[in-house]
């Protein structure tokens, strides 16, 4: 759920106040404990939580201007009749072979992802399945596929066989049909890679983020370099750097909604 600029500000605050305690007693204990300065290490704590939190906002809020955290309602039923529906026919190859497997009952949505459960399916099913999962990945998001704790089917478990040529397919195929592969013991997690941003975007991303953010860090870098002799001046050009690669990230965010 994305959050209001209000609820970003005062996150970015609350942040920014613990990088402030932070910044505080490490220049504390940099300086020395016996002869402590704390006007000095007061604004360097001060200094460290004000960056963190403008960069904190910075980020949150061109995010939620942009669209990266859109918060457009998603219908999941739509999204489970969909999946069940493309794969149908598997349910009808396994009816024909007396497999006990349907997709009432093994695609499910599970904590708002669309699952695939492949107890009780033949290596031939569930070969199917991936079939039909990457001829249509364009109208697919995130999709898990349930390969069982136990994996041998005389645990009640998904067979061995199964679950090894899934995820032996998947794991070659899936980056090219773009889903990230993440395979866990008892699941594998089918996540969209995203679509980059076209130069256009993320010019435009760029440009209204790196005043506030590479601004802030360079001269929060400048101020904390010290007064030694051109200290302040590579500390300036440092924050500089750092800004603008973290404006060149935020501006490289990829659209994962499908």
């Amino acid at each position: 759920m994305a959050l209001t600029y209000r609820e970003m500000l005062f996150l970015s605050l609350f942040i920014g106040c613990i990088f402030s305690t932070m910044g505080f007693f490490l220049a504390v204990f940099a300086g020395g404990i016996d002869q402590v300065d704390l006007f000095s290490a007061g604004r360097v704590g001060l200094v460290v939580g004000v960056t963190a939190s403008i960069v904190i906002f910075t980020y949150g809020a061109v995010s939620r201007m942009l669209g990266y955290e859109k918060a457009q309602p998603v219908d999941r039923k739509d999204t489970l009749e969909s999946l069940r529906s493309i794969l149908h026919p598997v349910e009808l190859q396994a009816v024909s072979n007396n497999i006990p497997w349907s997709v009432g009952r093994h695609v499910t949505n599970s904590a708002g992802t669309p699952t695939i459960d492949l107890h009780e399916i033949d290596i031939r099913g569930a070969d199917t399945i991936v079939k039909i999962l990457l001829q249509n990945r364009d109208d697919l998001g995130r999709v898990r596929l349930i390969i069982g704790s136990g994996r041998g089917s005389d645990s009640g478990g998904v067979d061995n066989t199964v679950a090894e040529h899934v995820t032996s397919r998947l794991r070659r195929s899936s980056s090219s049909h773009g889903w990230q592969y993440i395979e866990k013991r008892s699941n594998i997690m089918l996540r969209p890679m995203g679509r980059p941003p076209s130069k256009a975007e993320w010019i435009r991303r760029f440009v209204i983020g790196v005043i506030p953010i590479a601004g802030s860090l360079a001269f929060a870098f400048r101020d904390l370099a010290g007064s030694a002799s051109g200290a302040s001046e590579r500390g300036f050009v440092f924050g500089l750097i750092i800004g603008l690669l973290v404006t060149s990230m935020m501006a490289s965010h990829r659209d994962r909604t499908g």
